[in-house]
C-alpha cells in the first residue's frame, strides 16, 4: 500500500506505518493524557488536548522513569541461568551492559496501537497489554511487546505506559490534603484506567470494538490487572481478564494504617521529604521544585524506602484485591490466569527473606526468622516438611518457597474465588525450561512473555519447539480475547476451574493438556495464612481507617 494509514481520534488525526507486509497497521506514541509535568506532577491525568493536522505515529514515545534496582540482578540472573558456556554467557551479559538506554521522562503516557484492519466496522476485538517490572520498571515499548503476532491473529493489540515507582505511587499528607477525593498515590492505576477511557473512546478508528476488551499483563501488569478487576473506576472499561504471575507487591500497602511490615503510607512520603532535606510546610511545592533526576537519585539512596507501589487507599483500591475477591466484589469476568512453575529462581536474591512482605525485617542468614512461624503458626511445620530444608534457608527449598508464595499461591486463590463467584476460570501452569542440559532458571519468572506475544529475540531465541509452544498460547489467548473462551483453536481442552477437582493446563514444550494442580496441599497451607491477613484487613475496612 503507498499510502501511510490514517487514524482519526477525538483528539485529532494520527499517522502510523505498515507492518507484516503491509497487513498489519502501527501507530506508536500515540498520547492518551495531558504530559503530567510541573504542577501536573503527582496528579490524575488529565484528558489529551486536541492537535490540528496529522501527528506522526511511527515512533514510541519515552519510557517511565525507571528506578532500575533491580532490573540488573535481574538479568544476569537470567543469562546465568540459561546454562550456556562461559564465553556465550560474557558475550550477552556484556552485550546487555553496553545497550544503549531507552530514553526516560516523566512525559511517558502514551500507548501504541497494532490493528489488522482500518475499517471503523470491523469491530475487532481488542487486547491491552500492561507491562510488568514491579511497578518501578518496563514499559509497554519492551521489545517482546513490538510484535505483531497477537494482532496477526485479528486482534487489535494496544500496549500502554504508565507512571512507575515515585512519580507513579508517591504518597503524601500534602497529597492527601490536596485531592479532592482526600487520597494520595495510585498515579499509575490512574492512568492505565485513562488508557482504558482513551480504548473505550478511540478503538473504533483503528477497527477495534470497545465492548469487547480484554485487558492483559504479567508480574506488575498481572497485579495491575487484580487491580482493574477490583476497582469501581475501572467498571466496564473491560470484558475479560488475563493474569499472568500476578505479583503482590501493592495488595497489602494501606495508605493510613501500618500493616504486616509495611508502614503507613503517608508516613512513607514524610520519610522521603525527609531524605530529600524537606521538612515542616510546604513539603509538596519544594518536592515539585525537584527535577526527576534529583528524586531519584534521592529515592536510589535509601535502602529503606525501598520503592513506591500501589496503596490500598479507599478511593482508587477501595479495598485489597485479596479482600475484594474472598467478598466477591471483583468485577463479572471471564478470567484466564495463572503462574510459572520456577517463579522464584531469577528473584530469590533480591529478597533478604522468602517472604516479601517482611523484606525490612532484619533476618539472620542460617534460619528462619521467628516472624516465619508467627504468620504460618499451625502450618509452618507442614510446610518445612513440603520444602525440605526450609528451616535451614537451604536455597533451593526457600526458591520453590519463595516462588510458589509469591505468585503460585495467589494465582490458586484468584481462581478459586472468581469460580465461585460463577465468572469463568482458566488456570494455567507454565514449565517450560531452557532447553541446555545445565540450566538452572527453570520456568522462572516472565518466561513466558516471548511465548504470549509470539517474539522470539536474538539473546534469548525461541527454537522449534518452542516455536510450536508459543503458536499454541497466541491460540489460547486471543481466543479467550475473541470469546471468553481459550478453546476452538484445535487445541488441547481447556476445562474450566473446578476447586473441587483442582485442574490447571500445562503449558509446556513437552506437553499441553489438563493435569492436576500437584502443589495443591502446598498452596493450601499458604493460602490459609493469606486469608487470616485478608480478615485482619477486613477488621481495618470495619473501622473505616481506610474508607
Amino acid at each position: 500500500m503507498a499510502n501511510k494509514p490514517i487514524a482519526t481520534t477525538k483528539s485529532g488525526q494520527l499517522e502510523g506505518t505498515w507492518q507484516s507486509k503491509e497487513s498489519i497497521a502501527v501507530f506508536k506514541g500515540v498520547p492518551f493524557a495531558k504530559p503530567p509535568i510541573g504542577n501536573l506532577r503527582w496528579r490524575p491525568p488529565q484528558p489529551v488536548e486536541s492537535w490540528t493536522g496529522i501527528k506522526k505515529a511511527t515512533k514510541f514515545g519515552a519510557y517511565a522513569i525507571q528506578q532500575g534496582s533491580f532490573i540488573h540482578a535481574f538479568l544476569d540472573g537470567l543469562v546465568d541461568g540459561q546454562g550456556w558456556g562461559w564465553l556465550r554467557t560474557f558475550f550477552v551479559k556484556t552485550l546487555l551492559k553496553i545497550a544503549p538506554t531507552p530514553k526516560e521522562s516523566e512525559d511517558c503516557l502514551y500507548l501504541n496501537v497494532r490493528t489488522p484492519s482500518m475499517e471503523e466496522t470491523a469491530k475487532l476485538p481488542v487486547m491491552v497489554w500492561i507491562h510488568g517490572g514491579d511497578h518501578q520498571d518496563g514499559s509497554g515499548n519492551d521489545i517482546y511487546y513490538d510484535s505483531n503476532t497477537i494482532s496477526e491473529k485479528g486482534i487489535v493489540f494496544v500496549s500502554i505506559n504508565y507512571r512507575l515507582g515515585l512519580m507513579g505511587y508517591f504518597t503524601h499528607p500534602e497529597l492527601s490534603q490536596e485531592s479532592e477525593n482526600k487520597v494520595s498515590g495510585n498515579y499509575g492505576t490512574l492512568d492505565q484506567i485513562a488508557a482504558l477511557e482513551w480504548v473505550r473512546d478511540n478503538i473504533t478508528a483503528f477497527g477495534g470494538d470497545p465492548n469487547n476488551v480484554t485487558i492483559f499483563g504479567e508480574s506488575a501488569g498481572g497485579e495491575s490487572v487484580a487491580h482493574l478487576l477490583s476497582s469501581p473506576l475501572s467498571k466496564g472499561l473491560f470484558h475479560k481478564a488475563i493474569l499472568q504471575s500476578p505479583a503482590n507487591s501493592g495488595q497489602m500497602q494501606h495508605l493510613f494504617e501500618p500493616f504486616l511490615d509495611y508502614p503507613k503510607g503517608e508516613d512513607r512520603g514524610t520519610a522521603f521529604a525527609a531524605a530529600a532535606g524537606i521538612t515542616g510546610n510546604n513539603q509538596l511545592e519544594k518536592l515539585r521544585q525537584l527535577s526527576a533526576t534529583q528524586l531519584q537519585k534521592i529515592i536510589q539512596q535509601q535502602d529503606t524506602l525501598a520503592g513506591f507501589y500501589p496503596i490500598i487507599d479507599g478511593y482508587v483500591l477501595p479495598k485489597s484485591p485479596f479482600l475484594a475477591f474472598e467478598e466477591g466484589e471483583q468485577h463479572k469476568v471471564p478470567v484466564l490466569l495463572g503462574s510459572n512453575a520456577n517463579e522464584g529462581t531469577l528473584i530469590h536474591a533480591m529478597f533478604p527473606t522468602p517472604m516479601m512482605e517482611f523484606r525490612f525485617q532484619p533476618i539472620a542468614s542460617d534460619k528462619l526468622p521467628a516472624i516465619f512461624y508467627e504468620q504460618f503458626s499451625e502450618e509452618a511445620e507442614a510446610l518445612i516438611k513440603l520444602y525440605p530444608g526450609l528451616e535451614k534457608r537451604a536455597a533451593k527449598a526457600e526458591i520453590d518457597f519463595l516462588g510458589d508464595d509469591m505468585f503460585g499461591a495467589k494465582a490458586r486463590f484468584y481462581a478459586e474465588k472468581i469460580t465461585e463467584a460463577n465468572q469463568p476460570s482458566y488456570y494455567y501452569l507454565f514449565n517450560r525450561t531452557p532447553p541446555s542440559p545445565r540450566q538452572s532458571a527453570g520456568a522462572f519468572h516472565a518466561a513466558e512473555l516471548p511465548f504470549v506475544h509470539g517474539k522470539s529475540v536474538p539473546i534469548l531465541p525461541l527454537d522449534e519447539a518452542d516455536q510450536k509452544l508459543s503458536a499454541v498460547m497466541v491460540n489460547y489467548w486471543t481466543q479467550f480475547a475473541k470469546t471468553g473462551n481459550p478453546n476452538g483453536n484445535g487445541n488441547a481442552e481447556w476445562t474450566a476451574f473446578d476447586p473441587n477437582n483442582p485442574q490447571w493446563m500445562i503449558l509446556g514444550t513437552k506437553k499441553v493438556g489438563m493435569e492436576s494442580v500437584e502443589r495443591e496441599d502446598k498452596y493450601t497451607l499458604m493460602i490459609a495464612r493469606m486469608k487470616r491477613n485478608i480478615q485482619k484487613m477486613s477488621a481495618l475496612n470495619s473501622m473505616n481507617t481506610i474508607s
